[in-house]
């Protein structure tokens, strides 16, 4: 441990450059994200509760995951933030989207804007939706686009599995309401071919044939019912707009807002790295310097014996220290009175 103290205060000069260089460049780097970093903020309550609340859990399926409102749209709106097709949409309705759609492989891009989302539950039915870019117009379209286009995609959606289930209902009308034309029919056959008085066998035929009748009715009814409220419960849902309602706009910050986490992490960043070069400048100065820096390497060097002799040659400009040019004059020495030998 020593040898490495000793490098540290020889070169202290060297080390303080180096932090003041990486730190303030960290500090310059951080104050820069924070003051230039503009959030814009949506705040939506969320009504309609989950139609099932007891949702699987991935890690455990037999054990059920109760959501709230607010985590199933979170989760929804993040889900929906991850795939390349949603976030295309959402930058093609900002400034962003001729940038994005003059690149030929646009993923990085994507995968960068949708870092700087952020979708939380801030409760049972409030959720947060926010952005962080540099410019606040930016950020206050990109949270408007979010928003919009994930109000399409659900009405989308929704218009779908409408259609669907709309479809199946039509397949059942269609079923059903033949089975009323064949029961139907099957009465006024019965009609034509009985006049006069009935038998009481053939009143308990009419009686089911009617009964028959009467059912087929019942279901074509209760189809009909059901498309009409498949094709109407949507479309009243979205015009009450208790679903989804945006309780607060997002708006263009005037101040810096929503940088201090990345400028924290640029500074945490930046003080790591210049322990960690100061560390290793200091451990490569130990082991590569070799030559007597104090009293402690003297006596380290203690029990060496002396096995030579290097003269001191004077000059007329002073004494020169350069061991080469020492032993060069000496090997070449003229004789000069100046010279004299001391132990080294």
């Amino acid at each position: 441990m020593r040898p490495y103290l000793a490098t540290a205060r020889r070169y202290w000069w060297v080390l303080v450059m180096v932090l003041a260089i990486i730190w303030g460049a960290g500090l310059v780097a951080g104050y820069v994200e924070y003051a230039s970093t503009y959030s814009s903020e949506a705040t939506v309550w969320v009504h309609r509760a989950p139609q099932d609340l007891g949702a699987a859990n991935p890690d455990e399926p037999n054990l059920p995951l109760l959501q709230t409102s607010a985590s199933q749209q979170a989760d929804l709106l993040n889900q929906l933030l991850q795939t390349k097709s949603f976030l295309r949409d959402v930058v093609r309705k900002t400034a962003l989207g001729p940038s994005i759609e003059a690149q030929t492989d646009d993923g990085a891009a994507l995968d960068a804007i949708a870092k700087h989302f952020k979708v939380q539950a801030l409760g049972t039915n409030l959720i947060s939706v926010s952005y962080a870019a540099h410019d606040p117009r930016t950020a206050r379209d990109m949270v408007v686009a979010a928003l919009a286009v994930r109000g399409e995609r659900v009405a989308a959606a929704g218009t779908a599995a409408t259609t669907a289930v709309s479809t199946l209902y039509q397949k059942e009308l269609d079923l059903a309401e033949g089975k009323a034309v064949a029961a139907q029919q099957a009465i006024d056959e019965f009609n034509a071919s009985h006049s006069g008085d009935l038998s009481s066998t053939d009143e308990e035929e009419w009686a089911r044939l009617r009964l028959t009748l009467d059912l087929a009715n019942v279901r074509v009814m209760d189809l009909r019912n059901r498309i009409d409220q498949a094709a109407l419960a949507p479309a009243i849902l979205d015009m009450s707009g208790l679903e989804f309602q945006v309780v607060d706009e997002p708006r263009e910050e005037g101040a810096p807002h929503g940088g201090t986490r990345p400028a924290l992490t640029l500074a945490g960043v930046a003080f790591i790295a210049g322990l960690a070069l100061a560390a290793l400048l200091v451990a490569i100065g130990t082991v590569l310097v070799d030559h007597v820096a104090g009293p402690a390497d003297l006596v380290r060097l203690g029990p060496a014996r002396l096995f030579a002799t290097v003269p001191r040659v004077g000059r007329a400009g002073g004494t020169s220290r350069d061991l080469r040019a020492m032993l060069a004059a000496v090997a070449f020495a003229d004789g000069r009175p100046d010279a004299e030998a001391t132990k080294t």
